[in-house]
């Protein structure tokens, strides 16, 4: 049985519930059922609680500040050197070996010199050991970043012409890196705030069709930026609106001043990469390890370049000296 009641603008429900201690005797017993009220939330309250948490000086809170910055103090007391030490020193290999001619690259992409890929691509890799999270990530330069870097130098170096405010003391290369490095630095500074301001959810609001499209998007202007190195040709980069669609036309504009030992050397190298690529695809549980096909390419290209004098004979188009060593930094 089941009886309400109202008082003062509560309502109270007692439920009887029959309990048989036996065939000839029934009983019951009230449960009173009252309204729940939802307490308000104090988030002063919270706050403080939660400061006190991660604020107070203690040696647990200090070790887990320090290794959740660097997290290779936590895994590398742990590494089993005899099962995982081979395996990472070929992956390791493979991805350094890859990482050069992709870098130099992406350099020429980035309208930099061929030294600051490299430089980008190895402490990339250095920092991220020690503050990286994924065992099975390598970070480094990545094409639509350096496009859109490239895009920024190159509209600077236009607007300090027109100004003529460009320093004498100072080329166009210094100034390609010193634009470059600025963006860079101001990029970082964002990163960070927004990884102290926990913004990365915003990522889980984009959907597959914006990402499917932003890379295909991505990767036919990456291709577009790079027809003029495989045909050997010098354009003049459109800017603005529509500028996609004027670099194609300033392509077919200049396609017969196309130089026959790029266009060769550009078709000879996609014919080795293409079917390599396919090959590591399709047989990768059969091989020990990816044909490392970026390797042999750069290897026999530059051999050939450098023992035929392509650059001499044919006016095809080298990256020049890459100084070794590393330079001192500087300010942007």
């Amino acid at each position: 049985m089941t009886s309400t009641e109202a008082n003062n603008g509560e309502i109270t429900s007692e439920v009887e519930t029959q309990v048989s201690p036996g065939p000839r005797h029934q009983q019951y017993s009230p449960i009173v059922l009252e309204k729940y009220e939802k307490k308000p939330i104090d988030i002063k309250k919270i706050a403080v609680k939660k400061l006190k948490k991660y604020c107070a000086c203690t040696p647990q809170n200090a070790k887990q500040y320090v290794t959740g910055f660097f997290p290779v103090l936590q895994w590398f007391p742990k590494y089993r050197w005899r099962e995982w030490i081979f395996g990472d020193i070929m992956s390791g290999l493979i991805v350094g070996i890859l990482l050069v001619p992709q870098s130099i690259a992406y350099s020429l992409l980035a309208g930099q010199e061929p030294k600051y890929g490299l430089y980008t691509s190895f402490f990339a890799c250095i920092i991220y050991f020690l503050m990286g999270t994924s065992k099975h990530i390598s970070v480094g330069i990545f094409g639509v970043l350096c496009l859109m870097i490239g895009e920024v130098v190159d509209a600077e170096l236009q607007f300090e012409a027109v100004q003529n405010s460009t320093a004498s003391d100072c080329d166009v290369s210094c100034r390609s890196i010193a634009i470059a490095s600025t963006v860079t630095f101001m990029a970082g500074i964002y990163q960070v705030a927004f990884g102290l301001f926990q913004i990365g959810f915003v990522s889980v609001y984009l959907s597959d069709s914006l990402l499917s499209g932003f890379v295909t998007g991505a990767s036919f202007t990456i291709l577009t930026s790079q027809v003029k190195y495989l045909l050997g040709i010098k354009i003049n980069q459109p800017r603005g609106p529509g500028s996609l669609i004027l670099t194609w036309v300033e392509i077919f504009r200049n396609i017969h001043k196309t130089n026959l030992c790029d266009l060769i050397t550009s078709i000879l190298c996609l014919l080795v990469l293409v079917p390599i690529k396919e090959v590591n695809a399709r047989c990768k549980p059969k091989l020990k390890g990816p044909i490392p096909g970026e390797l042999l390419v750069v290897i026999v290209a530059t051999l050939i370049s450098h023992y035929g004098n392509l650059n001499v004979k044919y006016d095809s188009s080298v990256s020049g000296d890459i100084p070794t060593g590393f330079q001192p930094p500087s300010d942007p």
